[in-house]
């Protein structure tokens, strides 16, 4: 896996459709919905800050509840500790306060659970994430719908016989990046293989059935809705592409422009929730609450 890092504030900058713009945006995309026979979704980081995951490119300067992403905070901490400072001030005098939760503790997003619905009702045939939180797992997306590329923190599974177990913690506790033996052994008493985690590290090769799942997938979509997500992993951001390639349609939901731009037959700049709220509507679709 590589990535190409926001290099400048002007990619940082995030975009705003107008209410009546969305309103005629997100009827496009229901009417594209509804004629898809092929609907896949290809989802960021972007999808889960509204549980409190912070991400990992948005700037400074970022609306979201969850402060700068990862890369941001990272590479500016004096900065980011002053921002704190004042954050934590005006919220003492009842201004918005900053809302950040771990993994373990956050729950699926109304997006989450839009894309659940979607999947139930068997309008959305698959979901690709480069998400390692689980939320999709948790919203009760099944596994065979979905290819986490990037892993799932709560997954581990045997060397040995390829087993899978799911658990309700963070299976990661290797102390090197590039070590994943998690200390625990599969339950088959005819293995007792090492298990490791699933987690896909930056210049780590993504798992190869995983990685050919998603590229079918999405090669053979007829419109793929890609949410929450700056599109500058590789090789995960070049299979929106592939769906373009193969004659179907992309639509791109999120606040900063992203490299991939060009190939979208449409753009919506907006939070992934508040958008999901509009479509789910137009298409007359209950979102279950988790």
């Amino acid at each position: 896996m590589a990535y190409t890092a926001i290099e400048n504030e002007d990619e940082k900058k995030e975009y705003f459709d107008s209410p009546e713009e969305l309103e005629v945006k997100v009827e496009m995309l229901a009417d594209m919905i509804k004629a898809s026979s092929t609907f896949c979704a290809f989802t960021g980081a972007g999808i889960s800050t509204a549980c409190g995951i912070p991400d990992y490119r948005s700037g400074f300067n970022t609306v979201m509840e969850t402060g700068p992403g990862g890369w941001e905070t990272a590479a500016n901490k004096e900065k980011y500790k002053k921002l704190m400072v004042e954050k934590e001030k005006k919220a003492k005098a009842g201004g918005k306060k900053e809302i950040r939760t771990s993994i373990q503790k956050a729950y699926p997003s109304f997006t989450h659970m839009s894309l659940f619905e979607l999947c139930e009702r068997e309008r959305l045939k698959f979901i690709i994430s480069q998400n390692v939180d689980g939320l999709h797992r948790k919203s009760g997306v099944p596994a065979h719908c979905l290819a986490e590329l990037h892993g799932n923190t709560n997954l581990e599974v045997c060397e040995k016989c390829g087993t899978e177990y799911m658990r309700d913690m963070r299976v990661r506790n290797a102390k090197s990046t590039k070590e994943h033996r998690t200390g625990r052994k599969c339950d088959n008493p005819s293995c007792q293989g090492p298990l490791k985690d699933t987690i896909i590290n930056f210049n780590e090769n993504l798992n190869d059935n995983i990685l050919e799942m998603g590229f079918q997938m999405a090669g053979a979509s007829d419109l793929i809705l890609c949410m929450g997500s700056s599109m500058r992993v590789s090789p995960a951001c070049e299979m929106p592409v592939s769906t373009v390639q193969n004659g179907g349609n992309l639509v791109m939901i999120n606040l900063q422009k992203t490299p991939i731009d060009g190939h979208a037959t449409l753009i919506l700049n907006g939070k992934c929730d508040d958008i999901m709220r509009l479509l789910m509507k137009k298409l007359d679709y209950d979102v279950p609450v988790w």
